[in-house]
Order: structure tokens, then C-alpha cells, then sequence
């Protein structure tokens, strides 16, 4: 409660007259004091003497009205005048009520709390509307997320069949080549074109469902599995030769409910991102891993010493089309659709970067199976 008025003895009056109240009181003795202390510190309602040196209360009134118009704050004008004219100034000042010399006690106790209860309502109202505009805004981000996967929905039909007809080719042309000797670091070259091969065709049956991914919870894929299968085709690739990519893998599989095709995806888009991130850095390292969480989970990870991302690219990498990479580089696609795709399968995705610090992705989904308690390591350089 803020008592403005130049004559100590009317201040101390008015702090009596409201003291049963249990008011909080500040006081100010004269309009400059009362302006500097509205903005400076929280207050509820000003009790405002009008005939005043300097800046007169109804001058104040205006000043507070222009400097809080977000915030309402009530303004009771008190003045020994008697007059409709001083009242009429008044209310046009932006005064919310007048009280003449000298005051009732009762009167101003009654008045103050009703003005103090239209302020709360007022906050309450505020409240609700910042909310309803946060989520208008929440709303709006929906509805251009959703605008642009149907863009990209428009032309997946297309895709999808160029890319059932690039795997058919790649099928024949896999099964013509010759039986290579077992290679004992990983798959021969024959084998990983194979899976390559089934990939793409699985990319051909599912990349109309890219919007709203949909899992077959009968498919079952081996996290641990994955990672080291996704790591063998950036070998074939050379896509990492620049970096050193170790592996944490459990003994025992980590297996979920997934297309093992999708869980490919995935891992692959992760792993290729932080490769990717890594040119030009001095030691560039890749650390992968996948485990047994409490609460029946899976958890898998891919982190890189990179040179991390900024909040506002952090704030918009699972956007669609939304990409950092030059012009024919990248689509932007890749880490909205590993989002869905770890979504379908009742899991999240998080994301954690600062600049200069690298960059951690964590896929948590529930577990397919009991947990496992050994775990292995294997690292090393990638070819």
C-alpha cells in the first residue's frame, strides 16, 4: 500500500486508518517519490493526496496510468477540497475512486478492499490471457509443423515408388555378385549391400507413414544389434573415416518393440549427424552406447565433441526442412522423423548441445525384455 501525501501527519493518519487491515505500508512525500516508488517495488493500491507541491496527485494518477498499463494498480484520490469538478478531474485522471478530508476509517477500509479484490481479478484475467496467447503461439507452431509435413506428404507417394523400383534393381543386382571370404572385423561387402538393399525397401513401404509413424509392436529390433550394423555401413561408406567411433555394448541383447529397419534409421541419421558435426574438429570422437535403464527401459545414446549447437538452432532442429547444412547438403528431415519414429515407439528423445561443448542425443524406450546387468565395451577407430 503506497500513502502518498506531502503532510506526515495526514501519512501517518491514513496508516493508522488502515493498520487493522494488516496493509503492508510504504510512503512517499511527494509525486516523485510516489512515481519512483510504483515502479520500483510491488505495489497493490496508492492512497493519493491530490493538493500537492510539485507534481499534484492528479498529475501522478496520469503518470502511473501511462507507465502501468499491463499492470493495474487502484488509485483512491484523497483531497480536502469538496468539490464535482475535483472529482470529475479525477476520474479522468484515471483515478479509481475519491475521498474527501477527512476520511472515515470504516469508509476507506472498505473501499481499499474492494479496489484490492477488482486487482486481483484484474491479475487473474492476465494470467488467463498470457496463457490462452502461449497457447495460440504453441497452436500456431502445430498448425506450420503440420503444414509443412503435408507438403512433404504431397510428393511421398512419388518417392516412395522411385525408391521401391531403385530396390528392386539393387536386389537383382546384389544377388549377381560373388560370395566374398568371411571378413572377421564385420559383414563383407556383399552382405552389407544386401542390407542396404532391405533398408531402402523398407524405406519405400513406410515413407508415406513419415508424418504418423506406426510400429508393428510384433517386430522386435536389437538396440546393441543396430548400433554395431549402423557402424558397419558408415565403414562401407567412409562417411566417419575422420572420426573415432567407440561402442558401449551390453552382453545380453537390448530389444524393443520396432521395425529393425526403423531402429537402422534412426541410429543411422544419429550417427551420420554427429559425423558430420565433427569436420574440421581437432580429435573428432564419436560415443555410442545403448543399455538397460531402471523402470524397464532401453536407453541409447550418441555424443560428439563437436562444436555443439546454438538455443536458437537447439530451439528448431525438429522442425521439418529446418537444416544448418549448405544448400543440397541436407533436407532437414532426419531428426523429425527419428523423433516420430522414437515416439511410435512409446519412447522420447533428448536432445542436449551448447555451443563449444558438443552435442548428446539420448533415445529412452521401454524395454522388450528383462534387463540385462553385463555390459561390454568395444572402440577403436573407424576405417
Amino acid at each position: 500500500m503506497l500513502i502518498v501525501d506531502d503532510d506526515e501527519a495526514s501519512r501517518k493518519t491514513a496508516a493508522a486508518l488502515l493498520s487493522p487491515g494488516g496493509y503492508e505500508v510504504v510512503f512517499a512525500s511527494n509525486g516523485q517519490e510516489a512515481l519512483a516508488a510504483t515502479h520500483e517495488s510491488g505495489v497493490d493500491l496508492v492512497l493519493l493526496d491530490v493538493m500537492m507541491p510539485g507534481l499534484d496527485g492528479l498529475e501522478v494518477c496520469r503518470r502511473i496510468r501511462e507507465h502501468s498499463r499491463e499492470d493495474y494498480i487502484p488509485i483512491i484520490l484523497l483531497t480536502a477540497l469538496d468539490g464535482r469538478r475535483e472529482v470529475v478531474l479525477g476520474l479522468e485522471a484515471g483515478a479509481d475512486d475519491f475521498l474527501s478530508k477527512p476520511v472515515h476509517g470504516a469508509e476507506l477500509r472498505a473501499r481499499v478492499a474492494n479496489l484490492l479484490k477488482v486487482r486481483s481479478y484484474h491479475q487473474l484475467v492476465t494470467t488467463q490471457r498470457d496463457s490462452a496467447l502461449a497457447t495460440v503461439g504453441e497452436l500456431r507452431q502445430q498448425i506450420l509443423q503440420a503444414d509443412r509435413l503435408a507438403t512433404l506428404g504431397t510428393f511421398a507417394a512419388g518417392v516412395s515408388h522411385e525408391l521401391n523400383n531403385i530396390a528392386q534393381v539393387l536386389t537383382v543386382a546384389v544377388a549377381e555378385l560373388p560370395v566374398e571370404p568371411a571378413d572377421p572385423e564385420g559383414m563383407d561387402t556383399r552382405d552389407m549391400l544386401a542390407m542396404a538393399t532391405q533398408h531402402v525397401t523398407e524405406l519405400a513401404r513406410t515413407i508415406l507413414r513419415m508424418a504418423r509413424p506406426q510400429e508393428d509392436t510384433t517386430l522386435q529390433a536389437d538396440v546393441g544389434r543396430t548400433l554395431g550394423e549402423v557402424r558397419d555401413m558408415l565403414r562401407l561408406t567412409g562417411r566417419a573415416r575422420h572420426v573415432r567411433l567407440s561402442l558401449e555394448l551390453p552382453a545380453a541383447p537390448c530389444l524393443i518393440h520396432a521395425n529393425p529397419v526403423h531402429a537402422q534409421q534412426v541410429f543411422l541419421n544419429l550417427l551420420a549427424n554427429a559425423a558430420d558435426a565433427l569436420s574440421g574438429t581437432a580429435r573428432p570422437e564419436i560415443k555410442a552406447g545403448v543399455r538397460h535403464a531402471p523402470g524397464g527401459r532401453v536407453d541409447a545414446w550418441v555424443e560428439d565433441n563437436g562444436p555443439g549447437m546454438s538455443e536458437e538452432v537447439l530451439a528448431r532442429v525438429f522442425e521439418p526442412f529446418f537444416t544448418t547444412k549448405p544448400a543440397g547438403q541436407g533436407t532437414g528431415l532426419g531428426l523429425p522423423v527419428v523423433k516420430q519414429l522414437v515416439e511410435s515407439w512409446g519412447g522420447r528423445l533428448q536432445l542436449h548441445s551448447r555451443q563449444g561443448q558438443g552435442t548428446r542425443v539420448v533415445v529412452e524406450v521401454p524395454a522388450a525384455s528383462a534387463p540385462a546387468t553385463s555390459s561390454s565395451s568395444v572402440s577403436g577407430p573407424t576405417p
